[in-house]
């Protein structure tokens, strides 16, 4: 048993879905809805003729602000490299899913490269618009509200070196006042502005002489 619980420390998604998440650290475990915790609990192993089951001490998933679950877990169990996560919904009812264990941060494939915030420092401009964004340290404005940032690195090898990304530290946070997160490649800001029922718009950033 040992050895098993020692397999299970790490991170485990299902392949190729942005969706469930599962944190194992020892006996503790963080339940993750699009990198959002919704359940930190502990488990006790059980071993059973389906393979070793994760007998949770809280069951109930629920958004951080919500005052009641809005599903639960019925089962989380361990076999050949794989756990089998089944929720159950009281709408929609019981929904199964199969995680593998992933290197991926709460980023994806992204590794932190807070170094590159030094060379953002300043006021950034989209040319023909109103937009202006601001990056203090740490912290993005833009639209008059203020967030705290990193930048991240792509650890995928068919990445051009040189491109970043600059993303909220929340990283359950994709978009703020209705951008995608901004590309950096040396020199300018690259985003989208995500539009309903119509393609996005691309807006370029250049950063501003000081004054």
């Amino acid at each position: 048993m040992r050895k098993e619980l020692a397999e299970l420390n790490g991170a485990w998604e299902e392949s190729g879905v942005i969706g469930s998440r599962i944190e194992i650290d020892g006996r503790k475990i963080t339940v993750l809805w699009r990198n959002a915790p919704v359940l930190e609990t502990t488990f006790k192993p059980e071993t059973t003729e389906n393979g070793i089951e994760l007998r949770l001490r809280s069951t109930g998933m629920r958004y951080a602000g919500s005052a009641a679950d809005y599903a639960r877990i019925e089962r989380l169990v361990y076999k050949d490299g794989c756990l089998e996560f089944v929720e159950f919904f009281p709408i929609s009812g019981e929904s199964r899913s199969v995680l593998t264990r992933t290197e991926n941060s709460r980023y994806g494939n992204y590794e932190i490269a807070d170094e590159v915030l030094k060379d953002l420092q300043g006021v950034w401009k989209a040319p023909n618009s109103f937009f202006e964004l601001v990056i203090r340290r740490d912290e993005l404005r833009l639209n008059g509200r203020t967030t705290h940032v990193h930048v991240l690195r792509s650890k995928s090898p068919y990445e051009p070196p040189g491109r970043y990304l600059l993303a909220d530290r929340d990283p359950s946070v994709t978009e703020w006042e209705g951008f995608s997160r901004f590309e950096y490649d040396g020199q300018r800001l690259r985003t989208r502005m995500l539009v309903c029922d119509a393609p996005s718009i691309e807006y370029v950033f250049e950063k501003q002489p000081e004054t």
